[in-house]
């Protein structure tokens, strides 16, 4: 690793910027197209090997030299052969994350620059005149005048670095990866992709993994507390005097609960293991319905007829019925004054 910075010019602990700074001017100087030396392309390889390497230890933060192994740790590889985890989020919906799906998730890589093939440099349409050498091909240095690096003595330019890649000779494109969502994930629940990572940083070393975060977004009808799932259901007013069943609507399908008789009032119903499904060795949580009394309307002479019936015959034992209304009868009409004559 140290005669990979030497031969950057680098010291330990460069960010992937300076890195690529430093290679782009050393390229200029020894690419074999720009410089006739017949060592120059031997180095250039040498340049773009150390540019390559030192490139992903910047870019996982790896900048420490390579420690030797200890005894126990002497059949494993180096910590710096494997690439570093990349960290992404994942948004599911609920019913997603209840049944199970597969998602695409997309991931960065490098590839070769297509325009220049990874050269790091591209031709020019049209010579250009060296701005360092002012087209002379030499440089006035202390000592007399030296030949210009940066146009190899000819006092023009041919190529350039590279626009699109900067002179690294890599680009960041995407992949797309298939990834297979187990039922029973929730928010903060972490997903790993083995080997969907960084690459490593030496030729022997493997790629990190990529660890998806998981989020479920909002929904419109249901609300998760831990795995307990709530959501409110409108219910007849007369069902929930009545009693009778209902149907609830689950990502997995509709569920039929029963609905004991009692008051058109708001009430819940709680139901243990009908919630948002086990994953990984949890219990599935409750199901909670908040039902919500809707009163009827719109009725025909018929319906009116019948209601007038029940009335009737629950008023016949109103302290039974409409105990509210008995006592309020009870003290303010009973006792009301005659009618005047």
């Amino acid at each position: 690793m140290k005669d990979a910075y030497t031969l950057l010019g680098l010291k330990p602990g460069v960010s992937a910027k300076d890195v690529k700074r430093a290679f782009r001017r050393l390229a200029m100087q020894w690419h074999p197209d720009r410089n006739p030396d017949p060592a120059a392309l031997e180095h250039f390889k040498s340049l773009r090997a150390a540019y390559e390497r030192l490139l992903a230890h910047a870019e996982i933060g790896a900048t420490a030299e390579e420690a030797a192994p200890t005894a126990s740790t002497a059949s494993e590889k180096p910590a710096a052969s494997r690439g570093a985890d990349r960290h992404q989020d994942l948004i599911l919906s609920i019913e997603e994350a209840w049944l199970g799906c597969e998602k695409s998730v997309r991931v960065p890589q490098q590839s070769t620059c297509p325009t220049c093939e990874g050269s790091g440099t591209e031709k020019l349409a049209h010579t250009q005149l060296c701005k360092h050498c002012h087209g002379s091909g030499r440089i006035r240095v202390a000592g007399g005048l030296h030949r210009c690096e940066t146009c190899g003595g000819r006092g023009y330019l041919t190529q350039r670095t590279c626009t699109i890649c900067e002179g690294s000779g890599n680009v960041q494109t995407w992949r797309t990866l298939a990834v297979k969502i187990p039922p029973g994930l929730i928010s903060g629940d972490e997903l790993r992709v083995a080997g969907a990572g960084a690459p490593p940083s030496l030729p022997d070393g493997r790629s990190g993994d990529l660890r998806l975060r998981v989020r479920l977004a909002e929904h419109a009808l249901y609300r998760l507390e831990g795995r307990d799932l709530r959501l409110s259901r409108p219910v007849s007013a007369l069902r929930m005097l009545a009693g009778g069943d209902i149907e609830v609507p689950l990502p997995a399908g509709p569920l039929t609960l029963k609905v004991r008789a009692g008051t058109a009032e708001p009430r819940e119903l709680r139901i243990e293991g009908a919630g948002f499904p086990a994953g990984r060795g949890q219990a599935a949580g409750a199901l909670i319905v908040e039902l919500q009394p809707v009163m009827p309307e719109a009725f025909n002479s018929h319906q009116q007829r019948l209601l007038a019936e029940l009335d009737a015959e629950l008023s016949g034992n109103a302290s039974r019925h409409y105990p509210t209304l008995a006592t309020w009868e009870a003290g303010w009409l009973a006792s009301r004054p005659p009618e005047r004559g």
